[in-house]
């Protein structure tokens, strides 16, 4: 069986065969077509991500920012396992409390805390984490238009854009964003529990409550992940939630109790999910008056330039028209870049007059692309006075996101949609055309007498279906043409920076050091090392970084810069911080330069020195 009941027409239909040697040793609910679908996901997300894969526990994606604190946080995960402990409050940033929740914490990879401690088993965890979110990316939107009733070359364009869309090559940085599987996943199974397609809706007699349960908890295990993604996530389904109780109250004869319950239980389980998850932010919110301010969103908005504009990390689109820099302007031209690739726009504008869709379904696929991609520009859009600030100012949750750009995922998983209307349409087309030229079986060739010898007509009899099923794959072919494309586009040329070992010195004062410490030279770039560092050891320390910085790191980054004096040593002491660092290597040049020529004499400090660090003891 496919992922469909039924082969979407314009697909060839290969001659039967008994079970390869993997299908016969997996459960007979997985299909071919399926155990493919995820073996290609991962093998092209290998691929993509080549370097890495060859170098797991070495290179990193994009940059040694973002990398290298979610490298930290997958590690949290393994130290809470080992050690147990309050997982809100991590290692960094002290005095502040529940600082985990200073940013999306990637509980969803949980799983990956069972191996591995110390740095570099960190970063293989992080690749492992990076390599699989591109693969369920693609396997998730594949099995969603499937479902829906795609042919596999819709569903194979759909995953190709919704796992490598040139927008997504700009965040190869972050691993929150880009693990986005567990959506389209969730769909999936919600729409495969109700046996909903988009030929012709709901089928209750083929409904399945197991499915519908798997899709709720799907939804809860995405909503881990994070809320950057996580907060439109869920109000789209709290919308379906809504929508789906509705539809099978009103038709509680057809679809029976246990779809009620399996929804009923399921949504439960995905509410009582996210409240757990939303608790620490909320706290955090509450006691630290974490807010966005407008200006930031104004900032952070891209113009309406930026739907046609791709950063020059694709293959195939840099230095092309597309690759134009100075359509988006500073800060974060990264978040601005919001290009979702030329052939899912073709097809989506094929699929509002070519489809398999019923019109009214391509009317609301293409209206509700374009008015989310309007809110994506966030104030791009007429200072985002009827868009998107209406979001902002009174969806609870909303204004804790600062980047309206990455909303454009959901135009792209529309316009997939739309587009694989009109490729399963096409193949449809193709398919009939093909059919109607072809003599049926038993009948002459065109040209060729009727009265002609029925021996011989029978010995070539199989010529015609042989000429046919050329055919069909040559359509085959044709029809899986934009996937490959969207693939090529989706071909990354990007860095993949070699990961600092930590510093001998800095492993020593890690393992002797027991009280909490502040390393300088302070400041964003540096506060990546050492939270990557930090998994050797786990010292408490003010050091840390997310799109937070709590009140005493700000003051300690300050008054660090003068010490050792008096006032310095009184705030580390208000604070519990009990030693300061100093890296010999990146200080010079800094505002902590001076750190090292200043005399300790008079103060109550000592001074113990390695090759690579400086440790200031206050007694």
């Amino acid at each position: 069986m496919l992922i469909t009941e039924t082969a979407a027409a314009g697909a060839v239909a290969p001659p039967r065969r008994g079970p390869g040697a993997l299908a016969r040793w997996l459960p007979r609910r997985f299909s071919r077509e399926a155990i493919l679908v995820v073996l290609s996901g991962f093998v092209l997300s290998a691929l993509f991500n080549w370097p890495v894969v060859r170098n797991p526990k070495s290179v990193v994606v994009g940059d040694l920012g973002d990398p290298l604190l979610q490298t930290w946080e997958l590690a949290w995960h393994r130290r809470f396992l080992t050690h147990g402990g309050d997982l809100w409050t991590t290692n960094m940033f002290f005095p502040s409390e529940d600082n985990f929740a200073f940013s999306d914490s990637l509980l969803g990879y949980f799983p990956l805390a069972l191996f591995g401690d110390g740095q570099y088993a960190a970063v293989l965890r992080y690749n492992v984490a990076f390599v699989t979110a591109c693969a369920l990316a693609f396997i998730g939107a594949y099995f969603l238009v499937r479902q829906l009733g795609g042919n596999w070359q819709a569903a194979a364009l759909a995953g190709a854009v919704f796992a490598w869309a040139p927008w997504r090559l700009t965040h190869g940085s972050h691993l929150n964003i880009l693990s986005t599987g567990g959506i389209a996943l969730a769909l999936f199974a919600l729409a495969r529990g109700h046996a909903y397609t988009l030929r012709s809706g709901a089928r209750p007699a083929a409904a399945r409550p197991g499915w519908i349960v798997v899709g709720w908890l799907v939804a809860a295990w995405q909503i881990t992940i994070g809320f950057a993604t996580g907060i439109p996530f869920f109000y789209l389904m709290a919308g379906i939630g809504v929508v789906a109780l509705v539809v099978v109250l009103r038709r509680r004869a057809e679809f029976g109790n246990r779809v009620l319950v399996a929804n009923v239980v399921g949504g439960a389980v995905f509410l009582v999910v996210t409240l757990l998850m939303a608790i620490p932010y909320l706290q955090v919110v509450e006691r630290y008056g974490f807010t966005r301010a407008w200006k930031e969103i104004v900032e952070l908005s891209p113009p309406p330039a930026g739907l046609v504009t791709v950063s020059d990390m694709s293959w195939l689109w840099r230095g092309s028209v597309f690759d134009h820099d100075a359509n988006v302007p500073m800060p974060a031209p990264w978040e601005k870049m919001l290009f979702p690739g030329l052939p899912v726009l073709v097809l989506a504008v094929v699929g509002l007059f070519v489809s398999a869709w019923s019109k009214r379904v391509r009317v609301w696929l293409a209206a509700t692309a374009v008015v989310v991609a309007v809110f994506a520009l966030g104030a791009g859009f007429f200072e985002g006075a009827f868009t998107y600030r209406l979001l902002w100012e009174f969806l609870p949750g909303w204004n804790s996101m600062r980047t309206p750009g990455r909303l454009i995922m959901w135009t792209v998983l529309l316009l997939a949609l739309l587009a694989a209307g009109a490729l399963t349409r096409l193949g449809q087309l193709l398919a009939d055309r093909l059919e109607r030229g072809e003599p049926k079986r038993g009948e002459p060739e065109r040209g060729e007498p009727e009265n002609s010898e029925p021996e011989r007509r029978g010995s070539d009899h199989r010529r015609p279906e042989r000429r046919r099923l050329k055919r069909r794959r040559l359509v085959s072919l044709l029809l899986v043409v934009p996937a490959v494309v969207a693939l090529l586009e989706g071909l990354p040329v990007r860095p993949h920076p070699q990961v600092p070992g930590i510093p001998p010195g800095l492993r020593t004062v890690f393992e002797q050091t027991r009280e909490p410490m502040v390393i300088v030279p302070m400041g964003e770039g540096n506060e990546f090392h050492y939270l990557l560092w930090s998994t050797e050891g786990w010292p408490t320390m003010v050091n840390g970084n997310s799109g937070n910085f709590p009140v005493p790191y700000v003051e300690l980054f300050e008054v660090t810069r003068e010490f050792p004096d008096s006032h310095s040593i009184d705030v580390l002491d208000k604070h519990g911080v009990r030693a300061v660092a100093v890296m010999k290597a990146t200080v010079p040049g800094t505002p902590w330069a001076d750190i090292l020529t200043r005399p300790t004499a008079g103060y109550p400090v000592t001074r113990t020195e390695t090759a690579d660090v400086v440790l200031f003891t206050i007694k």
